[in-house]
This record gives C-alpha cells, sequence and structure tokens, in this order.
C-alpha cells in the first residue's frame, strides 16, 4: 500500500513532530477475546481487564488500545460487580445477570475499539487490523436496522491559532454535503442525534469572510448554536483542549474529553463490507485537509455556499452536493 497517499498536505505539527489520528471503530458480531486477539496479532500488546466490559491493550507498537462496550451503565454495573469480587465465581447470580445484560446489550450497543494516536503515515496498519476484524465477523451499520454504528476520526491539528481552527471548520461546512454523499451515510444513524449536522444559522455565521473571531468569541459562538456533542464533526474537545475553564463553565459534561484533535463522526463503520476499509472514509477526509489548506480556495467555496444558502432552497435539494462536487473536480 502506497503510504503516501494516506498523507495530508500539512503532515507535521507547529512542533515539527508528524502529526497523528486516533480512530473509534464500533461493530458487533465478536466477543471481546476475539477483539483482543486481533490487536494483538496485529500490534502485540498486554492486556489489561478492567471488567467484563471495558480492556486495555498496553505496549503495542502504537500504545495504548481501548476496547468497551458503548454503554455507561453497563460498564458501571461491570466496575461495581468487579469491586465485589463476583465476576470470578461462574455460578453466583450476578455473574449470570452480566452474561445475559451483555448478550442483550450486543444487540444494540456496540463494542467500542480506541487507537492510541497513530502517526498519519502508520494508518494502514490500522486499515490492516480491520481486516483482521473483518475476517473474524466483524459486523457493522448495514447489517442491521439496528445498528448505527460510525467511524470517528481524530485528526490532530497542523496548528492550533484560531485562523486555522476556522478554516478547517469552514472545509468541513462546505464539504459536509459532499461528505455524507460519498460516505452513504445510513439512514438509521441519521436518524439518531449521534451525528446532527450544524444548523444553517451557524454556518452562515462562520463562512462569512467578515467572520474573524479570537478563540474566546469563536467557543462562545460555538457553543450558543452547538451546546452538545451530538454534532457530526465535535469541536468541543479542540476548544476544551485550548480553554478548558470556558467550555466547563458553559457545559456540564464529563464526557467531553480535552484533545488538541477534531472529532470527526460521520462515516459509517461499514466493516463486513469487503470493498470498505478505513482508506475510504479517510481519502474522503482528506478534502477537506486539502480545502483547509487552500487559503484561496477555501474562499471561493465560502462565497459559493454563502450564496446559496442566502438563497431560497429546500430542504432537500441537491444544488449544493452537485455545485461543491463541480467545485472539487476544478482543482
Amino acid at each position: 500500500m502506497d503510504t503516501s497517499l494516506w498523507l495530508p498536505p500539512a503532515i507535521h505539527t507547529e512542533s515539527g513532530a508528524e502529526r497523528r489520528v486516533g480512530v473509534e471503530l464500533e461493530f458487533a458480531g465478536l466477543e471481546p477475546t476475539q477483539i483482543i486477539q486481533a490487536v494483538r496479532d496485529q500490534f502485540g500488546g498486554r492486556l489489561e481487564r478492567h471488567n467484563s466490559f471495558e480492556f486495555s491493550i498496553h505496549d503495542t507498537e502504537l500504545g495504548k488500545f481501548g476496547i468497551e462496550l458503548d454503554a455507561t451503565y453497563i460498564k458501571s454495573l461491570g466496575a461495581l460487580m468487579e469491586e465485589s469480587g463476583d465476576l470470578d465465581d461462574e455460578f453466583s447470580i450476578e455473574a449470570v445477570a452480566t452474561e445475559l445484560l451483555t448478550k442483550a446489550a450486543e444487540q444494540f450497543v456496540p463494542w467500542e475499539l480506541v487507537t492510541p494516536p497513530v502517526p498519519v503515515s502508520r494508518l494502514p496498519e490500522v486499515s490492516q487490523l480491520f481486516n483482521r476484524l473483518r475476517d473474524a465477523g466483524a459486523l457493522g451499520t448495514r447489517n442491521s436496522i439496528r445498528y448505527a454504528f460510525g467511524l470517528h476520526l481524530n485528526p490532530e491539528l497542523p496548528a492550533t491559532g484560531t485562523e486555522t481552527i476556522l478554516a478547517y471548520l469552514r472545509a468541513y461546512l462546505c464539504l459536509y454535503e459532499w461528505l455524507a454523499d460519498q460516505d452513504q451515510i445510513d439512514l438509521t444513524r441519521k436518524l439518531t442525534n449521534y451525528i446532527k449536522h450544524f444548523g444553517k444559522d451557524y454556518i452562515q455565521l462562520v463562512i462569512d469572510r467578515d467572520y474573524q473571531p479570537g478563540l474566546p468569541q469563536l467557543i462562545d459562538d460555538y457553543i450558543d448554536y452547538n451546546p452538545t456533542r451530538n454534532r457530526s464533526m465535535d469541536m468541543l474537545p479542540l476548544f476544551a483542549f485550548l480553554d478548558e475553564p470556558r467550555v466547563r463553565n458553559r457545559l456540564d459534561d464529563p464526557r467531553i474529553k480535552s484533545r488538541p484533535t477534531l472529532h470527526y463522526r460521520l462515516p459509517n463503520c461499514d466493516i463486513d463490507n469487503q470493498n470498505w476499509n478505513l482508506d475510504r472514509p479517510w481519502r474522503h477526509w482528506l478534502e477537506v485537509e486539502r480545502l483547509a489548506t487552500a487559503p484561496d480556495r477555501l474562499q471561493h467555496f465560502c462565497s459559493r455556499y454563502s450564496k446559496y444558502l442566502h438563497s431560497f432552497t429546500t430542504p432537500f435539494d441537491s444544488e449544493w452536493l452537485n455545485t461543491s462536487r463541480s467545485l472539487l473536480q476544478e482543482e
């Protein structure tokens, strides 16, 4: 696999280090032992079991992986039972209840695999891990109407100044409809709140060429319009990294994790599709990277998009999708 095809235009951070990307994959169909084995076969590492629903793999080639059943109440139950010692007794009522709860939850709640921050040049190795999971029987979004599973990408920014952040946010807003079309976002996922898109008023504010906020205003405006983690690209982890008191004073949500990355949540997990892998959503994301790092081209996109949004449009027309597709082909 040609590693150069995975690289964004801006490969390094301001410090000169290679940019990294965290990857989160939600899926069903496997026992935790199978997921653990796939990770260790690919990257090695030492297993730490927290409870029946949460595991860590330390000291891999890339760092620490996390594996968990993505449901807070289940993990809380597992922790309580771990403290009581009941998990070691296979005949206890609690152990039987845990097994039944796990099986029931797996019908609706995905296992989530969380990678460490991966250098962009090593993302193909994560793609190889996905192949191992597919071969073991992992199931993705389209396998059942109950599954609203996603792939989350957490790309580290090349710089954390307001100008850079605004460029990436604008590029994403301009390309959202194209991204959703390319990834063929599953209807079940669209109907959930997890990947809601930004409202028209906020988009118009951000793509206006006269909008030149400082960081405090950028954060405050974002939270005024989006007081939630449930956006197709969640900016709150980045804003918490840059000004945690400002974010915490506005939003009381312990799930907001501070980190110098975007949190791109839109793509499906289509892992049981032989024609799908990490390279597909990453290739689409790279269009955002290219647009964000080309100021004149980005301004042209924003101007065209702003004109479209100020025109009379229906909620379901495809005019901007077709326009953005044509503009991308002009590069």
